[in-house]
């Protein structure tokens, strides 16, 4: 995965997708091109540039980008899990009188 999803979308842009895509990483700019149509359905343009890349991929069935998808989330949730946990230790360690 190359971006969380979580974190600041400043690079989810149609240039960054073109440069992507420009180094054959069609996975990655058709996951911008996914991004950018969440945000604006109605541009005709990101979906014909998200079918060009999306032809340059290997036949994957839909149901690939769901469980991929799931991964991801659930990478995201567990590496948030372990953050809580260090911070509720420190919490603890600052409360403890001794």
């Amino acid at each position: 995965m190359d971006m969380d999803m979580d974190m600041d979308k400043t690079f989810y842009t149609v240039t960054m997708a073109r440069v992507l895509t420009g180094q054959g990483r069609y996975e990655a700019a058709a996951r911008i091109y996914r991004y950018l149509l969440d945000q604006t359905p109605d541009q005709a343009d990101l979906r014909q540039a998200l079918d060009k890349v999306s032809s340059m991929l290997p036949e994957v069935s839909e149901q690939w980008h769901d469980v991929a998808d799931l991964i991801e989330r659930w990478v995201q949730l567990t590496l948030r899990h372990k953050a809580l946990r260090q911070l509720q230790r420190i919490r603890l360690r600052i409360d403890s009188p001794f």
